[in-house]
């Protein structure tokens, strides 16, 4: 079984060797190349992974191609479509590998039966949803209510330990401000 995975869980609810050992069967691991995406546009959303290794970008792209990122997925990071999966319908927005990463994978299907079959595993699936329903609480706070300067300084406190690792066009993007205003940020600090 994936570390990342039990660290992640057991972040929401302690679990026995003995819960480990009846979900274990419902997860798989896979490496996935940089560039490469574990979900893209109009496809279903059916799958999750924890990011055990690597570095993923969350994104949307407009009418016109260009890409507005939602977020950035390190190691212990959740990937997926989840308000797509809930609401059965295609993706609209991708999950790409940004270095060589691996992933555990687990099926919407699977997941699903894991958190109906026993409160603890319903608790685990309630918290992590919490959690996602928080993250998007305070991205959406960040862009109604702090300018540009205080966004970055989220952006590099948040995203510390991958900042070098991502590239500025994308950090310019997930903070919704041109490249260029980008530099004049990161000269000014």
């Amino acid at each position: 079984m994936s570390e990342q995975v039990r660290v992640l869980l057991d972040r929401y609810s302690k679990t026995t060797d003995e819960q480990w050992n009846e979900i274990e069967k419902s997860f798989r691991s896979e490496t996935i190349k940089k560039g490469e995406k574990f979900l893209s546009v109009d496809e279903v959303s059916n799958r999750f992974a924890v990011v055990e290794e690597g570095l993923f970008k969350i994104f949307y792209v407009d009418s016109d191609g260009k890409e507005a990122i939602k977020t950035f997925r390190a190691k212990g990071g959740v990937i997926g479509a989840y308000a797509e999966f809930l609401r059965n319908i295609p993706s609209r927005l991708s999950v790409q590998a940004l270095r060589d990463s691996k992933i555990t994978v687990i099926q919407g299907s699977e997941m699903v039966k894991l958190f109906k079959s026993s409160a603890h595993w319903e608790k685990i699936g309630r918290r992590i949803t919490e959690s996602l329903y928080l993250e998007k609480e305070e991205r959406e706070y960040q862009f109604l209510c702090l300018d540009a300067v205080s966004r970055y300084q989220s952006f590099l406190k948040e995203f510390k330990n991958e900042v070098n690792k991502i590239p500025d066009y994308m950090v310019a993007s997930y903070l919704g401000i041109t490249p260029v205003y980008l530099s004049k940020l990161k000269r000014n600090s």
